[in-house]
């Protein structure tokens, strides 16, 4: 009889906690957009994410860490104009680190920038682009962050930078140091156990999108995309982030441009075409669903 009524209040208990529990939980999921200006300039891209995702029903709320252009969830933190992140320096930056623990996220964003910093001294890029650093470091930089995230609570997302036209000739060079990243990182043993990754492959999917629609209907200056290019993007990100079918989706909303950036004529597009948003969602959707597992 008493081992009867134990098991009674036992599992009560255990019904109280996980009514709890869930009461507790929104439902919300939370991204921290962690990068450089590919992410903001031109209107960004966290508007076209967070449109693809209620379209398909989903709450996702998308933060950067930019307070400007006007962000209320932002945070200004930087002295280093843009977000470099596999620089040894930027990594060891606490506020990043702090920002991360602090923000409840479910996933975080990490995006590393400009060419030189990932490839070797072979690449001969001009001097804008920095100097190369060993792998090694790039590696640990990023690690230092992965860790972070990991013991955060949240999932490590890394995306690869599309990169400027003018560099398009080693692109896909960058592409392998990114996929080699990934693995890397996946193999890190954090709590005595490795954690996903997952890896965006923005950039294949911009050079798929050239010999589409040519550099001038892409780009709308040497490093930053035009609205559709963010589109895709975003359209990347919340499929690779959701695991759910772009192409069920009916979203073709561009994103405006705010008065914090020089204006560029978008050719007053507010939507995509059916025709682009189609192939778009199409090449996301083949990207998505021949992943490495």
């Amino acid at each position: 009889m008493m081992k009867t009524l134990f098991s009674i209040v036992f599992f009560g208990m255990l019904l109280v906690i996980s009514s709890n529990c869930f009461g507790e939980d929104t439902g919300t999921k939370r991204i921290l957009f962690l990068g450089n200006s590919v992410f903001y300039s031109r209107g960004g891209l966290c508007p076209t994410f967070e449109g693809f995702c209620k379209e398909a029903g989903l709450d996702y709320q998308a933060v950067s860490q930019w307070n400007t252009p006007s962000n209320p969830m932002g945070v200004e933190f930087l002295n280093y104009g843009r977000i470099p992140l596999n620089l040894p320096e930027v990594a060891a930056d606490l506020k990043i680190h702090d920002l991360i623990r602090s923000g409840n996220f479910d996933y975080v964003i990490l995006e590393a920038r400009h060419p030189g910093y990932l490839l070797p001294e072979l690449a001969k890029l001009a001097d804008s682009y920095g100097e190369p650093i060993p792998y090694e470091e790039n590696l640990e930089a990023l690690g230092s962050i992965h860790r972070t995230i990991v013991e955060s609570g949240a999932q490590t997302v890394l995306y690869m930078h599309p990169g400027s036209h003018e560099t398009a000739d080693i692109n896909h060079h960058v592409a392998q140091i990114y996929q080699r990243l990934h693995g890397d990182l996946e193999k890190m043993q954090i709590g005595n156990q490795r954690h996903k990754v997952t890896l965006v492959p923005a950039m294949l999917l911009w050079l798929d999108a050239i010999k589409k629609f040519g550099i001038e209907n892409w780009y709308a200056d040497h490093n930053h995309g035009n609205a559709l290019a963010r589109y895709a993007s975003a359209c990347m990100v919340f499929t690779y982030l959701s695991g759910e079918d772009p192409r069920k989706t009916d979203f073709k909303e561009l994103t405006t441009l705010t008065q914090a950036w020089e204006p560029i004529d978008e050719n007053g597009q507010s939507s995509a075409s059916d025709k682009d948003a189609k192939w778009i969602k199409d090449q996301v959707w083949l990207y998505y669903s021949t992943r490495p597992r």
